[in-house]
């Protein structure tokens, strides 16, 4: 079962993220039970649906350029990051940090990083298996749908690296709703192509905790 599927249910929307402030409205243990078994959570309607509209708007005026990742794929990434570095701020309020510590474990969450990518229906765009680590701060992730247009495909599937099982899939089809997740060795994850529509776009980011000395 999808954590879709395990949320629509209850009809939680547990953080607003809004331009000024941040607000939770459901105690940790709400969503607790949810990420401990399928290592993500939904967070539906997670931005403010003003916010929502004026990131929506920057996106449509905005720049993105194709970005390749060896062995991963390809995307447009957002260039120069405005959408991007205004969600990553908005993110690593306090409220947010704290609540996520609680629900996921995961802590101490000391900062965010993160940008905004699309991805079109051209039969490329897409991202394999992988598991975020290449940074070793990162504890949790983020997706929030910025998406203007339907489309279809562009599948998110999560699955545990050894017994390849799927813990939970995602398709973001209502703007402004987060899928966060794990990152860990044990997990990984990949994007399927866009089929038709679109593009997809979504901010994709980190939740890192204190940075670790070098070796």
């Amino acid at each position: 079962m999808s954590v879709d599927a395990l949320l629509s249910a209850s009809d939680v929307r547990p953080v607003s993220v809004g331009a000024l402030g941040t607000d939770v409205f459901a105690p940790p243990e709400t969503c607790a039970a949810t990420f401990a078994r399928h290592r993500a959570v939904l967070c539906a309607d997670l931005i403010d649906p003003d916010f929502l509209d004026r990131l929506i708007g920057l996106c449509r005026v905005g720049g993105f350029v194709p970005d390749h990742v060896d062995r991963l794929g390809s995307r447009e990434i957002e260039s120069p990051s405005r959408v991007g570095a205004i969600l990553t701020i908005a993110l690593a309020r306090p409220p947010m940090l704290r609540w996520l510590e609680a629900v996921t474990g995961c802590g101490p969450l000391t900062r965010v990083d993160g940008r905004v990518i699309q991805a079109r229906a051209n039969g490329i765009d897409a991202l394999d298996w992988h598991d975020d680590r290449g940074n070793v701060d990162r504890r949790l992730a983020i997706t929030i749908d910025l998406s203007d247009t339907g489309y279809d495909g562009g599948l998110f599937e999560l699955r545990e690296v050894a017994s390849q099982r799927l813990l939970t899939t995602h398709r973001h089809d209502r703007p402004g709703s987060a899928l966060i997740f794990d990152v860990a060795d044990d997990i990984e994850h990949r994007v399927q192509p866009v089929t038709r529509g679109g593009p997809r776009r979504v901010y994709t980011g980190w939740f890192l905790g204190a940075m670790r000395p070098l070796p």
